[in-house]
């Protein structure tokens, strides 16, 4: 598997009972040449939003799961079918938050 490209976006701000978190959504897309296969490992998260602290993840009930797509594609046209995926996805991402405040 070859790795295509790695992204992830801030989304926007929520509110938690722990204070406020940075919304946040991420795609991993590899590429399996022998196959044709592009497979896009979608995550969303919420992480501190305390530039001084280490960087930490924080569940939320209301995030969509982690999902894989794959799809059969040529090696050609795998970094726009990606950036597609991830912009679907951080639509849905956007949409499950209770209250986005957009930073």
């Amino acid at each position: 598997m070859k790795r295509v490209l790695e992204t992830s976006e801030a989304l926007g701000m929520v509110n938690t009972p722990a204070g406020p978190r940075e919304l946040c959504a991420s795609a991993v897309a590899s590429y399996d040449e022998s196959a044709g296969s592009l497979a896009v490992k979608l995550e969303a998260f919420l992480r501190n939003t305390d530039l001084v602290k280490k960087e930490k993840r924080f569940p939320a009930d209301w995030l969509p799961q982690p999902e894989t797509v794959r799809e059969q594609v040529g090696i050609g046209e795998t970094v726009e079918l990606t950036r597609e995926i991830f912009q679907r996805w951080a639509r849905k991402v956007s949409a499950a938050a209770p209250a986005l405040h957009h930073v």
